[in-house]
Parts: C-alpha cells; sequence; structure tokens
C-alpha cells in the first residue's frame, strides 16, 4: 500500500466521522457497477441518512484524498462532457464528491465538496466547504476537530 492510498483511506474515515458525529445514519455503499477512471473508482464510498423534524436528509458520498484539489476540479472542468463529474451525475444525482486535502487554499476548509444536488449543471464545477453545504447542517467545530486530526495523521505520515 503506497502512501497515496493510506492517505486516501484516513480521508474516507474521517469524513465517515464528520458525518456520524453530526448524527447522521452511514451505511457502505458498493455500487454493482462502479465507475472507473483509469484505476481510480470515483463510485460512492457511503450513504448517509439524517431525519430532522420529521425531513428525511440523504446523500451518497464518495470521498477523494488530494493534494491540489483546485487543480484538479480545473482539470475536469476542461474535459467537459468527458468529466468524471459529468458521468456521476448521470448515474448518482444525489452524489456529493468531498475533497480532502492536506493542503487547502488559504481561508479554505481541507474538506471541501461538490454536491450536485446544490450545483447548477450549466456551471463549471467548483468546491464549497464542507461545513457551508446547508443541506447537511454540519457544525464548523465538527469540521475544525476533523482537520486537527488530520493534520496530525498526516503530519505523522509524512515524517516515515
Amino acid at each position: 500500500m503506497d502512501l497515496l492510498e493510506v492517505k486516501s483511506r484516513i480521508a474516507e474515515a474521517l469524513v465517515e466521522s464528520i458525518f456520524r458525529r453530526a448524527r447522521y445514519a452511514v451505511a457502505s455503499h458498493r455500487d454493482p457497477m462502479p465507475l472507473r477512471l483509469g484505476r481510480e473508482d470515483f463510485s460512492p464510498d457511503f450513504s448517509v441518512l439524517h431525519e430532522n423534524k420529521g425531513a428525511d436528509q440523504s446523500a451518497l458520498i464518495e470521498v477523494k484524498y488530494r493534494s491540489s484539489v483546485d487543480q484538479f476540479i480545473s482539470v475536469e472542468n476542461q474535459r467537459g462532457d468527458r468529466s468524471i463529474f459529468v458521468a456521476a451525475r448521470r448515474q448518482w444525482p444525489e452524489l456529493c464528491f468531498v475533497f480532502v486535502t492536506d493542503r487547502p487554499q488559504p481561508g479554505r476548509s481541507s474538506f471541501q465538496a461538490v454536491s450536485f444536488r446544490d450545483h447548477p449543471a450549466e456551471k463549471p464545477f467548483e468546491t464549497v466547504d464542507l461545513g457551508a453545504l446547508e443541506r447537511f447542517g454540519i457544525f464548523p467545530h465538527n469540521i475544525a476537530d476533523h482537520e486537527e486530526l488530520l493534520r496530525r495523521i498526516y503530519g505523522l505520515l509524512s515524517a516515515i
């Protein structure tokens, strides 16, 4: 297992932890027909469900570690109709990509999202901080606690 794969698995565990702490029920989601690009799987990792005042809030979540989220988003926007986002949106309209990075741009979170439900189809894709997505109602201290944990864990990995 290489360092990138280790960071990816840690990223998935941290995002799952954020949702669990926000009182979402989290369930594994493995699609029988995964969406692959090269060696990478872009299918949902898990589903989340939260009941709030009688209304269910649910989504499929795909977590990806990226050292440079902006660069990845830029390349996908340049790909146009061949973008992984376009293919994933067709297959899972409720999918939310959560990108985890240990190098966020100044003023940005280490947990950034592209939520298909909240993103107009005709606009280029851009991320928003996961805590800023109102649909999930995740408290800022939840994100901050997980960012601190991310920095500590990834810092230890860099020292190896």
